[in-house]
């Protein structure tokens, strides 16, 4: 019974042995068959990777080089170069810039400038607010803060006692808007304390 225990082992061995080897001329053909795809997927993954990093690099450097520009600029508000280079490497600081500007001094052409610009919707929708609020005219309106210039026109109208008028105003605000519940409760107590 020992050899054959020991036959045994020894074919198991052999097996196992076969099998490693089989395994090994499957993966190096595999690698033979499909070498340039796994180079390309390899180049890729490097390239990918190195094209990443130095983006990754280049928004730094170019958000270092706004910052300074606006704490040079704020410093002094006469560089005009510190302007220049915040316009070129962050016109959304810009943008935010001229409209607290403008908000300071009450000017209406820069408002317009930045109620025009693409560069930020949100800051571009207050400056369109802010125009409409110093022009009395509610008619500009930004796509974002539409429901709060219905707010206001219908708390106006309320106020003047003109409650179907202001309800019309109110039924404009979107249902989704965290405004609708305050028009509701004014529609509701029609403004009234």
């Amino acid at each position: 019974m020992g050899l054959k225990e020991n036959i045994q082992v020894v074919k198991q061995e052999i097996s196992t042995e076969e099998q490693f080897l089989e395994g090994m001329i499957k993966g190096e053909r595999f690698f033979k068959k499909n070498k340039n795809y796994i180079f390309s997927a390899l180049a890729l993954i490097v390239l990918g990777a190195g094209g990443y990093s130095i983006n990754s690099i280049m928004i730094d450097q170019k958000l270092k080089a706004s910052n300074e520009a606006y704490a040079i600029f704020l410093k002094d508000a006469n560089n005009l170069a510190a302007l220049e280079t915040l316009k070129d490497k962050n016109p959304k600081l810009y943008m935010m810039f001229l409209f607290e500007e403008a908000l300071k001094k009450g000017d209406v052409e820069a408002l317009k400038k930045v109620a025009l610009s693409q560069e930020d919707a949100i800051v571009s929708d207050l400056a369109t607010y802010q125009l409409s609020q110093m022009d009395g005219n509610t008619t500009a309106q930004g796509a974002l803060l539409s429901g709060m210039v219905f707010l206001h026109e219908g708390y106006a109208l309320l106020k003047e006692n003109k409650v179907d008028e202001a309800r019309l105003k109110f039924a404009q605000i979107d249902v989704n808007s965290p405004l609708k519940q305050i028009a509701k409760n004014l529609e509701h107590y029609q403004g009234l304390k």
